[in-house]
């Protein structure tokens, strides 16, 4: 056969579609470069060396995205203003003035557009505490929660065995008894966050204050249940003596600080949040740390974290680069939202196995507050009302809990 021959106007021609084939493959390969934006992220002080390392992996994937770091003041449960940021983290309960305030991004289409936005590896519950009609406001972000901290040293002096996952209220009395010495100004419990502690044995019991922590629409101050887990509580006081009143911290601990007893080593167990655990005020001290101890049921007081969007923002698309990233990063003092990272290797690795099981068997028993409890404000002073009258030994707990019924607002 006679070899093809091309016509040296089809060379061009098939020159031509080469060079034409390469250059759109090249488009269809070539990204355009974002413009550079700049977003401001607001947050608890104490966290800015943990966001300030997060920062070089983030730039990694967004470079085109400068994050100002703003560290702020807030409280434990009114967490902290947006002021100028564009993403911020505060509590949970500050949800619903934010957003009747028309303070917060809804991020809903946000999230449908990221298909890398895995909402299933949340914990159970905790993405619905920022969620409401339908709508997703913020993103979880780290969760906190009750534990029980003891000193070892003491417990060692008294020949006490340490608490472990899965001791019971009985457990628990009998070791704070085991560890009282009056001669010796030693208690065996006391109580560092007041009325929470009460709350935590209250719903150990099988008692409860409103009749629905997810949808709250009414007190129960005066269920039987509430009344005996409270009788209990203010019996660790006046019975069997192993927590301190007030006037034996004044002379025990030489202050009505708790906190000072502690320090001084004449305090056994205390109550405490776990992202405490590395306090400076106990550094001196050998501490464990333990899950609650179970009742009727076993219950966890838990905090949760946010991250939200300011409305005011004018780049949402970056801000919620932000935080996706920030939701799938191990956190440095809370427990992480996210299953997968809870239960990893990597977290067990960071913490140590005592403390990754605190964390894990805790969350079995998590009781998620609701952000409407902060609309029960009054009802919640009434009920601390009724708590100090108890405390303070001016009533028994069934006539300061019906008085607190009686004086509740949504009874």
């Amino acid at each position: 056969m006679a070899p093809i021959r091309y016509h040296p106007c089809w060379k061009q021609v098939i020159c031509l579609a080469f060079i034409l084939i390469m250059a759109g493959g090249g488009c269809a390969r070539a990204t355009p470069t974002p413009e550079p934006v700049t977003i401001t992220f607001a947050f608890p002080f104490w966290s800015a060396e943990y966001y300030q390392r997060l920062l070089p992996k983030f730039n990694e994937v967004y470079p085109y995205i400068t994050v100002n770091l703003q560290p702020k003041r807030g409280d434990l449960l009114g967490g902290i203003g947006p002021g100028n940021a564009d993403v911020f983290i505060t509590s949970q309960f500050a949800q619903n003035w934010l957003k009747e305030q028309g303070t917060i991004l809804d991020l809903t289409p946000l999230t449908e557009q990221d298909d890398k936005f895995d909402m299933r590896d949340f914990y159970p519950g905790t993405l619905d505490l920022y969620s409401s009609t339908g709508r997703i406001w913020g993103i979880p972000a780290g969760i906190d929660l009750m534990v029980i901290y003891y000193n070892q040293d003491l417990f060692d002096r008294y020949g006490v065995e340490y608490p472990r996952s899965g001791w019971n209220r009985d457990d628990f009395l009998a070791t704070a008894v085991k560890l009282r010495d009056p001669e010796a100004n030693i208690f065996g419990y006391v109580s560092n966050y007041g009325v929470l502690d009460a709350l935590l044995f209250i719903y150990q019991h099988g008692g409860r204050i409103f009749d629905d922590l997810k949808i709250p629409t009414r007190t129960t101050f005066d269920d039987p249940l509430t009344i005996e887990g409270l009788e209990w509580y203010a019996n660790l006081t006046f019975d069997v003596n192993v927590s301190p009143t007030a006037e034996q911290r004044r002379q025990a601990f030489l202050s009505d600080n708790v906190l000072a007893g502690i320090q001084m080593g004449r305090v056994g167990m205390w109550s405490g949040l776990f992202s405490e655990r590395d306090a400076s005020w106990m550094k001196d001290l050998r501490v464990g740390i333990v899950p609650v101890p179970a009742d009727k049921q076993a219950a966890t007081l838990v905090l949760v974290e946010g991250y939200f969007v300011s409305a005011k923002t004018q780049h949402p698309d970056a801000c919620w680069k932000w935080l996706s990233f920030l939701s799938r990063q191990m956190p440095e003092r809370t427990i992480p939202v996210r299953k997968s990272l809870l239960q990893s290797d990597e977290y067990e690795n960071r913490v140590g196995s005592v403390l990754a099981d605190v964390a894990r068997v805790s969350m079995q028993n998590a009781l998620l507050l609701s952000p409407d409890l902060a609309r029960f404000e009054d009802a919640l002073n009434v009920f601390n009302q009724a708590y100090d009258a108890v405390m303070s030994g001016k009533s028994t707990p069934q006539e300061a809990l019906t008085w607190a019924q009686q004086q509740s607002k949504f009874k």
